[in-house]
């Protein structure tokens, strides 16, 4: 129910209504005195103010207590009351009671008109009105429900209703007059049961139907015994009666009109009233808010004792007194913690007080404190019956606790104190006053037991009434026994027995003189205390009495023994919580019956064994004795419990281990005595006999009796005693009771009642039908998975397994279906509505056999799990297609707390954005922040976001690209692009499902799309200001067309330039003519003539730069020798020098440019005609520097792949000029370096090349396929130059090739010069940065170490982290012994104090110093100030202890901030290492063109993913293994022209190369189309070679192996290209240098398929770690396929075959030891192991191999090390790392050494199926031996391993369980009756385990009769034995089930 209260407020008039009864109270103690009616009148007025306000807040609960003070105050003052001053009283109480009230409503948030109830009684008794009952004070929340329409009403009436009412109307007035004839029998109610089952039935949906619900729960109460039949409750069924009536009357009309709401309340209050209510009941309860309408009585009690609580000062001397009994039982601890603790014993003396003060505690209303108590006494328990070892983390705890608890007792004391006290830490009170308020306290209670014994009486014995009495009086036993008052203890626990046994339990209700006699007992008990509290001296011992007589006459008159008078202390601190055992006692009478049968027949007389029989051993003798002992201790601590029902089950159990174990040692008197007693514990604990004094006795005469028996075993000396015989006769004739009969198996009314309940839940099935046959897929309901899952569990319940059977795997899919959000689909309805008919056809069966099996559900059951296993797998296998099943908790709770900060400062960026348009750093930033985010949504999941992060960062892209400009439009659709990113934040942050924003997508695509549009982009202008313009591009370009004339400012300047460059050519050429041998001064020429072209070209001076480039070209081939120094070039040179000066002159003075024509044409001539120089006789002359040499080669490396790289780019978009001009400058850099390092056909090439592209840059030249042919023929050579020079081979003639390119190119027409001028494309691609100028090059080398020093740094970091550690571990061990050091100087300085005061008094007489303290006198001992110097020393050394902790926390702080910034540092140079795999492209594609245009083939070559990035080592090593592999595609792959056309192939071959991640591996797949690898052939060639047999069969798979063999080949003919044998060797050793994998798959006549697996990176990798004897290893997981655990015993059964192997999961693998397989250790050590072992799988090729280690350490990721050249050639070694503690740890290639050991021969392999059973015969039987006996445990294991089996043991049910998780043995003997669980429910679990439902179970025990052996067969037991077994039998039967078994 919905808490309506307003209590803001209350809160606001709760002050006003105190002040108010605060002058209530006055005006009202003032009439007391003056007896002034006119004072009595205020006091009304005030109390008629506070009941109005209340009214007004809503607070009926306590304006009905305002009500009757207002009442009561005016019957007073009218003169209407009987006793005056009791009127007065109770005013007073109520105005003190109201505050208190109204601020535990303000509190506790809720109102509970129940915990006012007695007051309220009290007020209206006083003016003689009727006493309120519970019922006026319940209010439930009814229900109200539309009547029918008159159509259904029409259609639910069957024809013959009248006639059916009528019979069922007089069925239940038969009933009801059985009940009101007291005729309490089941027929009866089950007759009630049924009318009421088919009212429900009939009333489906009308108003009527909650009557009919309600009177079926309550009748479904009284047959399970939870609700008491009272006559009230027959008054309330008859009146339902009335309504069936009235329903015969109307017919079937009257169903829609609801019963009375009074009549509906009152039986719904005996609903509320249950405590343990049955299903149906508690769906009303939650249906209608019982609990909140009606709360538990416990709770009502508990608020009750608040408002009755003791005064603060009363309570501060009681703590006071708690805290010096807390004291005193640290005292006594710890004297035990300073002894040797071996002596547990005398803990004993700390339970007695602890129980007194939780007690206390219970009384005063403290309940935290009280289980804190509780606790430590339960561990205190433990540890004195020596459970528990007294070590010092458990004493610290319980000393922890009792310092907890005084700690809160002291914060207690001190709230009440006074200010002024200081002269002691706590309390110290007269005992009296504590005596006092106990008593005062105890006297409350027993008035509140009173009156809650009244209230079951006038509620006709309603049990629930009197749950809260044990509880009571067992805290009142305590603190009478605290105080002490003995008698009194021991009076009142003979009441508390009563109590629990007859009022409690029985369900007669007592006679009239029992009642008396129980009232004498308590009104004896509360004039005692009276007494005691007036006068504490008084003798009340005669008042006693009476109380006594009253027990005696009841029969619970304790009879106590003078040895358990030391034992008085009570265990009432426990009653609470022994309280849910005794109810379980009582649930589970029946089972115990059935477990637990009488004894069919006693012994005459108990015997010992024969004389001749064979002794029993020793040992096994000691380890019986020794249980005994134990079982001694628990017997008498759980004997002066007495009747306990905690204390008799552990009784009882202690008498059952020794009935078993005496049986097995032959300990027969003691056994069968034992057997005696338990079998009478059996009986009292089932409730079918009383456990009265009679049982008490025969209890301590046995205790007293086992002493003599056990001592007569132990020598030997067992006999008939008579003593012993008569004992057992009395417990058998106490255990001959009556047996509790066994139920019905299928109750009649049970299975009606489940009819009614499966109905609904079907109802509730068909309306989802219903739904779903609107419209599928739908979402599972919450309706329908809860109908499914209470039907399933209501038919286990009912034992109608048929349907429970047929609705699990319904329940199963729902279930699975709503967690993982999948929708029901056309499948999952169709098995739903199948279900549903099986479930009506159920029901149909349920009047003949509730447990035939239903037809047609078998096959629905598998036909569900077979949809719901294919459901999950599809989900399994396509995790990518899209959204996840369930989102990751951690992934949305990280996404958030970063994204709402992400968004909060993208959207302050934005801001700052549109107020300055022209500034880029907020573009820059929100592109990052925007990246960081849209990452962060696609790892979580959240595709909407993804998708809106996306659509801005185009945005923002496209304006980062200047293809956008900005507008106001554009920032208003940003914003709300990204409040709409907030909102779907929001959303997510309140768990529901994000909501796309389409109309925000659409609007930014439209910005985007204008993005193309040239009116769209901008300029943006400023001229100085903040302002900025922003204009159009187009209206800019307009107006530089009409400003293309000469800039004469830019002119300007380029004067300026160029007369300084002339000056400073001149110069160099005068000293380049000087000495014409040097290149300097031509170096210095052609970058000053570069530089002045340039220049030229800018301000559009065409004559001055024609002639410049002429100049460059010239100085270039001289300062690369290939132009010589003669007469006319120097003329030539100085006239062209001159001819520029004239020039420049002419422009200064704004005269036209004379003509340079004719000076161009001599330059040119001169350099086309001159001779040019030898390259080898320079090369030969003057040498090349090495150095030199490899950097130009590095150089030209990565000028072919951007060279190669742009050459493509431009092949697929002709007209991109921005290329061309990439490949001008990537060719004049080669050529370069050529010249440089004196390479002339490299360095000639290149130039032709550059005039090639030159010309394609000024327009002179169209691209045309030839041209492409031309140029990528031109590129391929090359690289082949530049690959022979790295091999040191010449490189050849390429005058052909500048023959094709001159062909193509006509320097000498005109066009080119008048053509320039106008290249305005050229100007602005040379003025283009270049993408990598900001690049660094650095060494591979470098790299590589910077790499191994961020590992080194990582290992020493964490040695040095490991030493702080340890510092702390020793500063934490100084912390204590510096506190040990400090107790011990206390306790010198108590010593040295108190032998000064031993000398007091000789010293006074002999100084007369007798009026003096002797510290007076400063007369302190030398021992005296070295103590007090020792503690000063220990508070210095304190202070440095804790300066040396900040100090090393402070390391640790900086360490983990050094961590975190080194794996920062790692990551990005690993990144660094990271090279994209396009680098290698041009490269592989020119091998396959070279190859092809060798073959004459035509191929096509693609690749996938080349913008991959892998490690450069990786892609560097890889180069080699690709080259070969491309080789063999194009050569043996693919076939001619020819033969392909003739398969049917289209002309051109195809070779595909795929590059993919793979978690950490990267893949390599290369596919061609040709033939595939002829299999025969190889097959041949294998054959030949011998390395196959010629009758050898083996798979293709395995052929393939072999052209992975170094020299193996099947090319007819060997070639420059292939046919060595020595390619596919190369790839498959390099591929596992890199600790990858290749796998190979051909299919003839459509191609071969390689598939290489590198690891991403060869300096990080993960690896297993290991260990083989005493070397640590780390195995990479890329080469482990699986892991298992195998136990010890089985490997050696594995290791027995010839050859070793092992089988998982259905494959076979060959079984190594890691120590052989290394050549370390033969064999493994499995003797005397039981932990299973770890066992590797491994898969190399066709072959599987099981790998196992000793044990494992868990994953890491290691730093990859070399080892160097001395350990490059041993085999199997990858590498090593370093652990963080220093250690090196070697690398293990496991296929490296599974290559070395040859498989076996598939010929042996034939034979293994029928190999493998003969030496699994020969290993040992493993056996499992479950008994809660050591004795039986200890027997039957030695008689197995005599035997030759392995036994594992364990000591209950749950222990069995765990060792079971860990092994599975062959066998299992068990026990039945063991703690925690039993055997049969072992037996039960196993038989429902998959893995162990074939284990073969023999159970062996003391339970013979037939009963238990035909439950433990249906269960599934294979063989079943008693205690004590014989040897030869057990055997056998292991020897037989362990066989058919096997």
């Amino acid at each position: 129910m919905v808490d309506r209260h307003d209590y803001v407020a209350l809160e606001w008039v709760k002050g006003d209504i105190a002040e108010t009864l605060k002058q209530a109270r006055s005006a009202l103690d003032a009439f007391v005195e003056t007896t002034d009616n006119e004072t009595l009148g205020d006091c009304l007025a005030c109390i008629h103010q506070v009941h109005g306000a209340l009214q007004m807040v809503e607070f009926y609960g306590a304006a009905l207590l305002a009500e009757e003070i207002e009442a009561l105050a005016l019957a007073l003052q009218a003169g209407r009351v009987s006793q005056r001053d009791e009127s007065i009283r109770l005013l007073q109480q109520a105005l003190g009671q109201l505050p208190l009230y109204l601020d535990r409503i303000h509190s506790a948030r809720r109102d509970l008109p129940l915990v006012v109830l007695p007051l309220l009684n009290d007020l209206r008794s006083a003016r003689g009105e009727s006493l309120l009952s519970e019922t006026s004070l319940f209010s439930p929340q009814l229900l109200s429900i539309a009547p029918l329409p008159e159509e259904t009403l029409a259609q639910r009436a069957p024809p013959d209703l009248s006639d059916q009412l009528r019979q069922w109307h007089l069925l239940l007035q038969q009933a009801l007059a059985g009940l009101l004839r007291e005729d309490h029998g089941p027929s009866n109610l089950e007759d009630m049961a049924r009318v009421f089952a088919r009212l429900e039935a009939l009333c489906q949906g009308a108003p009527l139907l909650p009557l009919w619900q309600v009177t079926s729960a309550l009748v479904e109460g009284m047959l399970t015994g939870v609700i008491a039949n009272s006559p009230a409750l027959r008054s309330l069924l008859k009146a339902s009666d009335k309504q069936l009536k009235r329903l015969l009357a109307q017919g079937i009309g009257g169903i829609n009109q609801p019963a009375p709401d009074q009549l509906l309340k009152s039986l719904l209050f005996y609903v509320a009233k249950v405590t343990r209510p049955t299903p149906r009941m508690q769906s009303l309860k939650e249906r209608y808010g019982l609990d909140e309408a009606l709360p538990d009585s416990a709770v009502v009690d508990a608020e009750r004792a608040r408002l009755a609580g003791p005064d603060r000062n009363a309570m501060g001397s009681v703590l006071g007194a708690l805290c010096e009994e807390l004291v005193r039982v640290k005292e006594r601890l710890d004297l035990f913690v300073r002894s040797d603790r071996q002596h547990t014993s005398d803990l004993d003396a700390l339970l007695a007080p602890l129980r007194q003060i939780a007690d206390t505690l219970a009384v005063l209303g403290f309940g935290q404190p009280r289980k804190v108590i509780i606790d430590q006494l339960a561990v205190v328990l433990s540890l004195a019956q020596g459970q528990r070892e007294p070590n010092d983390a458990v004493l610290m705890d319980v000393a922890g606790a009792l310092l907890y608890v005084e700690a809160t007792l002291a914060g207690m004391v001190g709230t009440v104190e006074p200010q002024g006290r200081e002269e002691s830490r706590l309390p110290t009170t007269d005992l009296t006053q504590i005596h006092q308020l106990v008593i005062r306290e105890s006297c409350q209670c027993l008035k509140q037991a009173k009156e809650l014994v009244i209230d079951c009486i006038d509620a006709q014995w309603e049990r629930q009434r009197l749950e809260s009495l044990p509880e009571l009086l067992s805290q009142v036993r305590g603190a009478l026994a605290m105080i002490p008052l003995p008698r009194a203890a021991s009076l009142m626990r003979g009441c508390t027995d009563y109590v629990d046994e007859q009022l409690m339990i029985n369900d007669a209700v007592p006679s009239e003189e029992q009642l008396a006699h129980f009232a004498d007992v308590i009104s004896g008990l509360e004039y005692y205390l009276e007494r005691m509290l007036q006068d504490p001296d008084a003798a009340g011992e005669r008042v006693l009495e009476l109380a006594t007589e009253g027990l005696a006459a009841l029969g619970y008159l304790p009879a106590e023994k003078p040895w358990r008078q030391a034992l008085v202390a009570p265990d009432g601190a426990l009653s609470t919580e022994s309280a849910p055992s005794q109810s379980q006692f009582d649930a589970l009478a029946n089972p115990a019956s059935r477990l637990n049968p009488p004894a069919l027949q006693r012994p005459g007389s108990l015997l010992p064994p024969p004389a001749g029989e064979e002794p029993i051993d020793d040992e096994l003798r000691e380890v019986f004795l020794e249980e005994t002992a134990e079982v001694l201790e628990v017997l008498h601590h759980h004997l002066p419990s007495g009747v306990d029902k905690t204390a008799l089950g552990e009784m009882r159990r202690a008498f059952h281990t020794l009935k078993g174990s005496g049986r097995m040692v032959r300990a027969l008197v003691l056994a069968e005595l034992a057997w005696a007693v338990e079998n009478l514990l059996n009986r009292v604990l089932e409730c079918s006999v009383a456990a009265g004094p009679e049982v008490q006795r025969v209890l301590d005469d046995a205790v007293a009796l086992l002493p003599e028996l056990i001592a007569d075993f132990a020598a030997g000396a067992q006999r008939q005693r008579d003593a012993v015989d008569a004992l057992a006769a009395r417990a058998h004739a106490l255990a001959s009771g009556t047996a509790v009969p066994a139920a019905e198996p299928h109750d009649p009314m049970l299975l009606e009642i489940f009819r009614n309940e499966a109905q609904s839940h079907l109802d509730s099935l068909n309306h989802f039908l219903r739904q779903a046959a609107e419209h599928v897929p739908l979402q599972v309901s919450d309706e329908l998975q809860r109908a499914l899952h209470t039907l399933k569990g209501s038919a286990y319940m009912a034992g109608v397994l048929p349907i429970a059977e047929l609705a699990r795997p319904l329940d199963h899919l729902t279930r699975e279906y709503k967690a993982h959000r999948l929708p029901l689909d056309l499948d999952e309805v169709e098995l739903l509505l199948e279900a549903e008919g099986l479930f009506q056809r159920g029901l149909r069966q349920l009047n003949d056999d509730p447990l035939v099996p239903i037809k047609g559900a078998a096959d629905l059951i598998d036909r569900t799990q077979s949809l719901l296993d294919h459901q999950f797998q599809a989900q399994l296998d396509a995790p990518s297609t899209g959204l996840r099943i369930k989102r990751d908790p951690h992934l949305i709770t990280n996404f958030l707390a970063q994204g709402m900060d992400i968004l909060l400062d993208a959207e302050s960026l934005l801001r700052r954005w549109q107020q300055h348009p022209g500034e880029r750093q907020e573009l820059t930033a929100l592109l990052d922040e925007l990246t960081t985010l849209g990452q962060g949504a696609h790892l979580a999941d959240l595709h909407a976001i993804d998708e809106l992060c996306e659509a801005l960062l185009d945005l923002y892209g496209a304006v980062e690209e200047s293809s956008l400009a900005v507008s106001e439009r554009f920032f208003e659709e940003a914003e709300q692009a990204h409040e709409a990113l907030i909102n779907m934040l929001d959303q997510l942050a309140a768990g529901q499902e994000i909501s796309p924003a389409p109309a925000r997508m659409q609007a930014l695509r439209e910005l985007l799309d204008g993005a193309l549009d040239p009116s769209a982009t901008g300029l943006i202008k400023s001229d100085g200001s903040r302002a900025l313009s922003i204009s159009e591009l187009g209206a800019a370009t307009a107006r530089l067309d009409r400003h293309a004339a000469v800039d004469d400012e830019i002119v300007e300047i380029f004067l300026e330039e160029a007369v300084d460059i002339l000056d400073s050519a001149g110069q160099s050429l005068k000293r380049w003519l000087l000495e014409p041998e040097g290149v300097a001064p031509l170096t210095s020429l052609q970058r000053d003539m570069h530089t002045l072209k340039g220049g030229a070209r800018m301000a559009e001076i065409g004559p001055v730069g024609d002639l410049a480039y002429e100049l460059e070209g010239l100085y270039e081939g001289l300062a690369d020798r290939r132009y010589s120094y003669s007469n006319e070039l120097s003329q030539v040179l100085m006239a062209s020098h001159e001819h520029l000066a004239l020039q420049l002159d002419q422009l200064q003075q704004h005269q036209p440019l004379s003509d340079s024509s004719a000076l161009i044409a001599s330059v040119r001539a001169l350099r086309h005609s001159g001779p040019p120089a030898a390259p080898a006789a320079a090369a030969q002359s003057l040498g090349i520097d090495p150095e030199l040499l490899d950097i130009f080669l590095e150089e030209a490396a990565d000028i072919l792949d951007s060279s190669g790289a742009a050459l493509l780019r431009w092949q697929a978009e002709p007209n991109n000029r921005q290329e061309v001009e990439t490949l001008l400058r990537d060719l004049h850099t080669l050529k370069g370096g050529a010249r440089m390092v004196e390479i002339g056909p490299i360095g000639d090439l290149a130039h032709e090349l550059e005039f090639l592209y030159e010309g394609l840059s000024s327009g002179l030249l169209v691209a045309s396929p030839e041209l492409f042919a031309l140029l990528q023929g031109c590129h391929d050579r090359l690289a082949q130059m530049i690959d022979a020079v790295a091999a040191g081979l010449p490189v050849g003639s390429v005058d052909k090739l500048i023959e094709r390119i001159k062909s193509l190119v006509h320097p000498s027409k005109e066009p080119v010069v008048q053509v320039v001028p106008v290249a305005l494309v050229t100007g602005k691609a040379e003025t283009a940065g270049d993408p990598t100028a900001d690049m660094v090059k650095i060494s591979a080398d470098l790299l590589d170490d910077l790499v191994n020093l961020a590992g080194e740094t990582s290992i020493f970091r964490g040695r040095i982290e490991q030493q702080v550690n340890d510092a702390q571990v020793a500063l934490n061990e100084m912390e204590t012994t510096l506190e040990r050091m400090r107790d011990q100087l206390r306790r010198l300085d108590t010593e040295t104090q108190g032998r000064l005061f031993s000398r007091q008094q000789a010293e006074a007489e002999r100084l007369d110093y007798e009026e003096f303290d002797p510290l007076e006198m400063d007369r302190h001992s030398q021992l005296q100030q070295l103590s007090r110097a020792l503690f000063e020393s220990a508070s210095d050394v304190l202070d440095l202890k804790e300066t040396l902790e900040r100090r090393n926390q402070d390391a640790h702080d900086l360490l983990q901030q050094q961590a975190r910034i080194n794996t920062d540092l790692q990551e990005g140079l690993m990144r660094t290492r990271m090279v994209p795999f396009e680098r290698m492209l041009p490269r592989l594609k020119r091998i396959v063109r070279q190859v092809a245009q060798e073959l004459g083939k035509d191929v096509e070559f693609v690749v996938g993913n080349a913008e991959g990035e892998m490690d450069r080592n990786v892609l560097e090593r890889m180069v080699a293994p690709l080259e070969h592999m491309l080789r063999n595609a194009v050569d043996h792959g693919l076939e001619s022209r020819e033969a392909r056309l003739l398969a049917g192939k289209p002309e051109k071959g195809r070779i595909t190369l795929d590059l993919t991640h793979e978690g950490g591996d990267i893949v390599f797949d290369l596919h061609d189309d040709g033939a595939g690898v002829p299999l025969d052939a190889v097959r041949r060639k294998a054959i030949k070679r011998g390395l196959l047999a010629p009758d050898q069969e083996i798979s293709d798979r395995d052929v393939l192996q072999f052209i992975l063999q170094p020299g193996f080949s099947t090319a007819e003919k060997i070639t420059q290209i292939s046919g060595r044998g020595v390619g596919m060797d190369v790839v498959h050793e390099e591929v596992r240098q890199l600790g990858g994998s290749m796998s190979i798959d051909s299919t003839p006549g459509a191609g071969v398929h390689f598939r290489i697996r590198l690891p991403f990176t060869v300096s990080v990798n993960r690896a297993l770690m290991v260990q083989c004897a005493d070397d640590q290893y780390a195995i990479p997981l890329n080469t482990i396929e699986g892991l298992v655990r195998v136990l010890p015993h089985e490997l050696e059964g594995h290791y027995q075959l010839d050859p070793p192997r092992y089988e998982y999961a259905g494959q076979r693998y060959e079984l190594f030891y890691l120590g052989d397989l290394l050549h370390t250790v033969a064999r493994p050590k499995l003797l005397g192991l039981y932990q299973p072992l770890p066992v590797l799988l491994v898969q190399y090729n066709e072959r599987h191999v099981a790998v196992q280690v000793d044990s494992m350490a868990g994953t890491r990721e290691i730093v990859v090390k070399g080892l160097g050249p001395q350990f490059a050639g041993v085999k199997g070694l990858s590498g090593a790392t370093i652990l963080g503690d220093g250690r090196v740890v070697l690398i293990i290639d496991l296929l490296a050494h599974i290559r070395v050991r040859q498989p076996a021969l598939p010929a042996q392999v034939v034979d293994v199926p029928l190999l493998l059973n003969v030496p699994l015969k020969k290993r040992p039987l493993l056996v499992l031996v479950v008994d809660d006996s050591v004795t039986v445990r200890k027997v039957t294991s030695r008689l197995l391993e005599r035997n030759g089996m392995n036994v594992l043991t364990a000591k209950d049910g749950i222990d069995a369980m765990a060792v079971l998780e860990e092994h599975t043995p062959d066998l299992m003997l068990l026990d039945i009756e063991m703690p925690r669980m039993d055997g049969f429910e072992v037996a039960i679990q196993v038989r429902n385990d998959p893995r162990l439902m074939r284990l073969p179970i023999i159970m062996i025990t003391s339970r013979t009769g037939q009963k238990h052996r035909d439950r433990a067969m249906a269960i599934g037991v294979n063989d079943y034995l008693g205690k004590p077994y014989q040897e030869s039998v057990l055997l056998e039967s292991i020897a037989y089930w362990s066989q058919s078994h096997a």
